[in-house]
């Protein structure tokens, strides 16, 4: 019963924070996920690797709903986008069997001391830079390659790094966000997948589990917050720059304190 009160919740929170911030929603749909399966008695072995799996689908549909909007408003760099592209498709899939081997104390302790180290980064961060339009590939493919792997170790999509990293080269904020949105997708896509494989045949899961994606978790997140995340996107441009990279590192701190004390 809690896992019904809990996805109407969690999908627009979820849903508004993609399209608001660029980060895909897995910063909200992995933690809530977490502690829904850790409360009906699964292993942190199954919860982790199966609220992680189901976070990456429940993106693939948040991005969608929220590019359309960001394009619409002219907040995607696609030259960018393009550049990225290989090394996260290669880091994704590498993310998504380290996530499954890795000792899972010590997958919480790092997520919370990223989330901590962006979260400062951006805070204290707010001045301008010049335009980051000439990204040197040697620098797009392993950053790609960092934040693929990354993200679908952690199910969030990848957005809470590049957008950091895009506005921390020069782009505005928004477009960052815009572009970062665009991003999330392959890492979704190729991240649910890998995981969907990787638990065929796993016991112990929860009813209605493709692997390691809950079907019943996605359904009940995705009808919400894919209305969601179309209204964050059109938020964004009504949020002073600077407010608005604020806002963005502070979203991050309840993440971190979740994992630190999980």
């Amino acid at each position: 019963m809690i896992e019904f009160l809990l996805y109407p919740l969690i999908g627009i929170v979820s849903g508004f924070m993609a399209g608001f911030f660029g980060v895909g929603g897995g910063l909200v749909i992995v933690p809530c996920l977490h502690f829904m399966y850790k409360t009906l008695g699964y292993s942190d072995e199954i919860s982790i690797p199966i609220s992680v799996g189901t976070a990456l689908a429940c993106i693939i549909v948040n991005s969608l709903s929220a590019v359309s909007v960001h394009q619409k408003n002219n907040s995607i760099s696609w030259e960018i986008f393009w550049k990225l592209f290989f090394g996260i498709s290669i880091g994704t899939i590498l993310g998504t069997y380290i996530l499954v081997e890795i000792d899972k104390e010590l997958f919480k302790n790092i997520f919370a001391g990223f989330m901590f180290l962006i979260s400062m980064r951006l805070f204290f961060n707010i001045k301008d830079r010049e335009n980051s339009k000439g990204l040197a590939t040697y620098i797009t493919v392993p950053v790609g390659g960092g934040v693929g792997m990354l993200s679908a170790a952690f199910g969030i999509g990848g957005g809470i790094f590049i957008g950091p990293f895009l506005r921390l080269m020069g782009e505005t904020m928004r477009k960052s966000v815009g572009t970062a949105v665009v991003c999330t997708f392959p890492i979704s896509l190729i991240g649910s997948t890998s995981y969907v494989f990787l638990g065929w045949g796993q016991k112990g899961l929860p009813d209605y589990s493709l692997g390691y994606l809950n079907i019943l978790s996605f359904l009940g997140i995705v009808i919400f917050s894919s209305f969601a995340s179309r209204f964050g996107a059109q938020m964004v441009q009504k949020v002073n720059e600077k407010v608005f990279q604020t806002l963005y590192a502070i979203q991050l701190v309840p993440v971190f304190l979740y994992w630190f004390f999980a």
